[in-house]
């Protein structure tokens, strides 16, 4: 009996050479025409690396098991800013924006990926918990890393800051810790000496001190005096502004009414401007928020509880570059509120509501909303950041471990 057809494919297959595969040479290019008798295609390692920043955090951090020469380079510090500066500069949704929150004191803590809620909102994201952190509070985001505060609880209960990268799990050595600890006011970076910086107002002897520490192996700390944090007024905690190195508030001022309190971070000086409309007697004006919004600094506030109005300001610094962003009506079941917008995403504002405590979509092009769907449903408020994935280091990191991970 004559063997079927495909016996004779199968053993032509069987004795044909196996491809050659070098695993410790990730710069070849493997093909399956390529045999033993010719040489693999060759990539330059220029070549290798621009192609390797063009890819998302999370796939690079597996990428490292590849080859000892990938792994150093992924690891390296200035690969790791190169990175960041490519993915938020050509496309920030490249870089994985995800929202952090907590809500009160010990009483949540957790994130959820942006792209899945503003691409599928009526499909349920996905919120990752973390409750190994729940006694965990966000100060603020830069470049990837987290600022937060826990209590060390002991003979002496003292507040500590350190820094956290959520996606790669890694975290500063040295925390700061302000033993005469009052209130935080912000976290940013100082891109003029490539540090990171906190300033909280602590209480020595009944006087109140401005401190900035800088995250570093034995964290410094510098007092700041004439510093009005007693006028700010909203959220006290200051809005830092990308390439700009400021953290900025809302103040009182008794002549001039409300203003731009800015804390320059580099010079550690502080200075004011104007904003946008700005009437002291005029008593429409609720619940006034400072943000950012495509990287330029945003101002938002309630117009007789029927209306917000969202501008943002083109070049920091200069008032005259203040320009009107959106005006978002305000909805029964959200009138009354504190709002704060928090992301633009293509065409749609993200938008976190205090109470109800909830996430909102507003569609710039139609004035249409949408309530994305979160799964467990939690309580977020207003405390509520924005980072984008990154492999930025914190200062002098530490492996992750299982109490802080």
């Amino acid at each position: 009996m004559e063997p079927p057809h495909d016996y004779y494919e199968r053993e032509r297959k069987r004795k044909r050479k196996p491809l050659r595969v070098t695993i410790n040479a990730p710069e070849r290019l493997l093909s399956s025409t390529v045999t033993q008798s010719q040489p693999l295609p060759f990539l330059p390692n220029e070549l290798i690396r621009e192609i390797l920043l063009r890819l998302p955090a999370r796939s690079l951090l597996r990428l490292r098991r590849v080859c000892t020469s990938w792994k150093t380079l992924i690891s390296s510090s200035q690969f790791a800013k190169d990175h960041l500066q490519h993915s938020t500069a050509a496309d920030p949704s490249l870089s994985g924006p995800r929202v952090a929150y907590h809500h009160n004191y010990r009483d949540g803590f957790g994130d959820f990926s942006l792209r899945s809620l503003v691409e599928n909102p009526s499909k349920p994201t996905e919120v990752v918990l973390l409750e190994e952190r729940l006694n965990h509070t966000v100060i603020g985001s830069c470049h990837g890393l987290l600022c937060l505060r826990f209590d060390v609880v002991g003979i002496n209960t003292c507040v500590r800051f350190r820094l956290w990268n959520p996606c790669t799990g890694l975290f500063t050595t040295a925390s700061v810790e302000c033993g005469d600890f009052l209130s935080d006011r912000g976290f940013g970076y100082d891109h003029v000496n490539d540090k990171y910086k906190l300033v909280v107002t602590v209480k020595h002897r009944r006087e109140y001190t401005t401190r900035i520490y800088t995250f570093c192996r034995n964290p410094s700390k510098r007092a700041i005096q004439g510093i009005p944090f007693l006028s700010i007024k909203g959220d006290d905690k200051g809005v830092f502004v990308p390439g700009t190195a400021t953290l900025n508030w809302i103040r009182s001022h008794a002549i001039l009414g409300s203003m731009v309190f800015s804390l320059d971070l580099v010079k550690e000086t502080f200075s004011e401007f104007s904003l946008p409309l700005n009437d002291p007697d005029d008593k429409t004006f609720f619940s006034p928020q400072l943000c950012v919004l495509r990287n330029c600094l945003a101002y938002c506030f309630d117009h007789e509880k029927t209306r917000w109005f969202v501008w943002v300001m083109k070049e920091y610094g200069v008032p005259k570059s203040w320009t009107k962003l959106a005006i978002i009506p305000s909805l029964p079941c959200l009138s009354n509120y504190h709002f704060r917008p928090l992301y633009i995403w293509g065409n749609n504002i993200l938008v976190a509501v205090a109470t109800p405590s909830r996430i909102v979509l507003y569609n710039l092009d139609n004035g249409s909303f949408e309530f994305p769907l979160l799964k467990p449903t939690p309580s977020i408020g207003l405390y509520v950041f924005i980072y984008h994935e990154s492999l930025v280091l914190p200062p002098y990191p530490e492996l992750p471990s299982s109490s802080f991970s």
